[in-house]
Parts: C-alpha cells; structure tokens; sequence
C-alpha cells in the first residue's frame, strides 16, 4: 500500500491520509481521477461547510485540504469519513487550521498473487472464450484518455457505453480490436440505466452475439477487451434486480456463531425470520444450500440478496434438522447508516462515478476499474449475458443483463434510418 511520509502524523488504511506540517505548496496538488470520484461521492452525505472544502479541493485540483479543528473532529465522526483509524487520532498540530493530504493506494498497480484467481495465467488461458466477444468491444476514449469500454449492436458502427463517464462529448474515439480508431458521434443517452449509444462511421463491424438465457448463480463470467484479452474473471452472485438507494435485504435476527451453526435471537413479530417460523436458539446450518460457518457467513449471504429474494432455510431446533422457507423483507438504513455503507463498501476498490440505483441490473465480483466497464460480458461460451455498467465496492461490480439491453435498443435493431444527434437526456 502506498504511504506518504511527512514530518507529523501518517494514516494509510485503504485510503491514505496526513497530517501535514510547515506551509503547503503547490506540489501538494493535483487530484487523480479515482479520488476525485470518491470525493465527488462523498459531497451530498457531508455538512454544508465541509462539502464545500471539497468541492473546493475538486475545482482547484488538489488533494490537499484545510479544516478547522472543529471542523476535523465533525469530518472524524462523519458516516461517510472511511479513515477508522481517525477515531482515536488526537489534534495535537499548534494553530487552528489543519492540513490533510488525501491519497489513494496504488490499486491498479498492485502485484496480482499467482495464486489469485485474476493471476496473468489463468486469464490468458481463457482468452478463445472471448475471441468473438472481443471482435465486438470498443476502448472509448474522451479527453484523449480512454474512459469505459464500449459494445457494438450493429454491424454499421451503433454501439453501447457507459454514459457517466465520457466526459466531453465532442472528444469521444473509439479503438476497434484492430487497434483502429474513430470518431464517435452521441447518439442517445438513456439516464436512467447510465447508458450512452454512440455512432461510429464505419461497416462490417461484429455485432455481440446475445446469450439466449441468462447467467446462474455461480457461474463463471468473463470481461474481455477489443484485442482479446480477459480484463478479469468473476463469479455471477446476485441475480438481476432493481438497486434501490439505501435499501438492503433483512432476516431479522441477531446472530451468534456456534459449533453447529449460526445461533439466532432476537427475532421480532412480523419481521422475516418470524414470518418464516424461526424461533430464538435455532441454529442455522444452510442458507440455500450454502453452510454458514458463522455469523459473518450469514450476515454476507444475506447483504448479497435483494428484499423479495425467497430462502430455504435449514436449522436445528432442539437437535432436529428443519427447513423453511423465508421472503427477504427490506430495511431501509437512515441517512447516517445508509452513507457509512456505501463508503465502507467502497473502499480496497476504485469506484465508479454512479455505483447505484439501477432499474434492472445483475451483481458479480469482477474486479473491475471504472474505464472497463460499458463493454460486454461474456459466460464461458462466449455469449453476451451484458453489458458491464458498474464497480460498486471491494468485491461487486454490477451488469445490465441482455434481455433488458436488447429492450433499451429494439429500435435501432428494426430501423436503419436514425438521426445521428437525437440526444435524449431524459429519464
């Protein structure tokens, strides 16, 4: 992990930040990309006059910033602050003013274990899976930096991206797979699944190849790039759903590792578990199937479904084995909860600029940066089961499936004839 080293006080846990002393210069700017986009994150969830140091620190450029005191300790206590170890930090600095350097760790750097499953090896190995699936990717460049991968739907230049991140929409290029480029023109932008539809001069081009049915859970998923390599592996882990802001599946119980299972208590009338029949000191041994070794095993499997998800349940009560079947209710976090999550969530990960509140959308672990996302996403045969549209945190990436992009595009399927700057921007 990368660390900054200064005369006073250093913190690295996910992020890195100090304490920094003497006067600042102007070498202590220039903000990157990936922490520009977790401060742009934090904006709405901080008090007014904190946001208003960062929107400060995004407009000049820096990822240096001045606070008060007070205003140290009320970002230190803040939902959305993702320095733990802040807790404890004493303000011991003379004067009034304090001085922090933000620092991301070298994400897209860091050495990949042989043994990891995104180890150089094991993608190669895979690479005839995507061979077509490559033929219809694009790199989308805007600013002459590329800025999300893309996914041709027509062989006459029509293809899909991700629409939060193009940054200026006269700029936009797109790198085929024989490492041509093009310019591309904005079509349409369809907000309310963050897609954009560019238009791209050019024929022949490989259409994506459509899977029939949708991916499993557990089933192996592959992200490739134009020149046909596998940008990363994952596994598909949640099936498609809407991702309301804040909300997140609830059983409702306390849970307690034991040597058989998971010990619950707790459980409130009218709440999931009770609805589902379970009683204080049952021992949970499978959620749908998978064994829970202990509470953090349920606690996980059950973050990763969506309210309205039905369970199978297997328990011990009184030293028999039953099952039962329970429906995921919603919990809806507060403001304060709900901003501590998504910070939390974010962190070992470089986030995309939007990471929620999709209509329609599937979950999976790809380790995926935010530049690879908008392009397809492939099961082992090679099929597109979608379009890659979100990292969300440490071990989530989000997918729009195919039959809901095939719905978003249908009319350019059946009609040859369409204005090239038809720029719909509404929801």
């Amino acid at each position: 992990m990368k660390t900054i080293t200064t005369p006073n006080f250093i913190i690295s846990l996910g992020l890195a930040l100090c304490f920094l002393g003497g006067p600042l210069e102007k070498s202590h700017g220039q903000i990157s990309r990936d922490l520009r986009n977790i401060f742009q994150a934090m904006l709405d969830d901080l008090d007014e006059d904190l946001r208003l140091k960062f929107e400060e620190a995004l407009e000049t450029d820096s990822s240096v910033i001045k606070m008060t005191r007070e205003q140290f300790r009320r970002f230190r206590q803040s939902p959305v602050n993702p320095f733990e170890g802040l807790k404890s930090a004493a303000v011991n600095q003379s004067g009034t003013v304090i001085a922090l350097k933000f620092e991301l760790p070298d994400i897209r750097n860091r050495s990949i274990h042989p043994l990891e499953r995104q180890n150089s090896g094991l993608l190669a190995s895979l690479r005839p899976a995507v061979k077509s699936a490559a033929k219809s990717s694009v790199v989308v460049y805007s600013n002459n930096r590329p800025v999300a991968m893309g996914t041709i739907f027509r062989n006459d230049g029509y293809i899909l991206t991700n629409a939060r991140e193009i940054d200026d929409q006269e700029t936009i290029r797109c790198k085929l797979f024989n490492s041509s480029e093009k310019r591309a023109r904005l079509v349409e932008v369809n907000k309310e699944h963050d897609l954009a539809i560019l238009k791209i001069d050019a024929d022949g081009l490989v259409p994506v190849n459509w899977a029939n049915q949708s991916a499993s859970i557990g089933n192996f998923l592959l992200t490739p790039d134009p020149f046909g390599n596998v940008l990363a592996l994952g596994t598909f882990s949640v099936p498609t759903r809407s991702t309301a802001v804040g909300q997140q599946a609830f059983l409702g119980v306390q849970p307690e590792t034991t040597t058989a299972g998971v010990r619950v208590s707790s459980i409130r009338p009218g709440t999931a578990s009770a609805l589902a029949g379970l009683q204080d000191g049952d021992i949970i041994t499978k959620f749908n199937q998978t064994a829970m070794i202990d509470a953090s095993t349920l606690v996980k499997a059950i973050k990763d479904r969506a309210p309205g998800d039905k369970i199978e349940i297997t328990f011990l009560r009184d030293g028999k084995t039953q099952t039962t079947t329970a429906t995921l209710a919603a919990q809806e976090y507060s403001g304060e909860q709900a901003a501590r999550f998504k910070m939390m969530n974010r962190l070992g990960a470089v986030p995309s600029q939007r990471y929620d509140n999709f209509p329609s959308v599937f979950q999976h672990d790809a380790p995926l940066f935010p530049e690879d996302c908008g392009g397809p996403i492939t099961n082992l045969d090679g099929e597109v089961v979608g379009i890659n549209i979100a990292r969300l945190g440490r071990a989530a990436s989000y997918a729009i499936p195919s039959s809901t992009i095939q719905s978003v595009i249908s009319k350019y399927e059946n009609d040859s004839k369409l204005p090239l700057l038809n720029i719909r921007t509404g929801q």
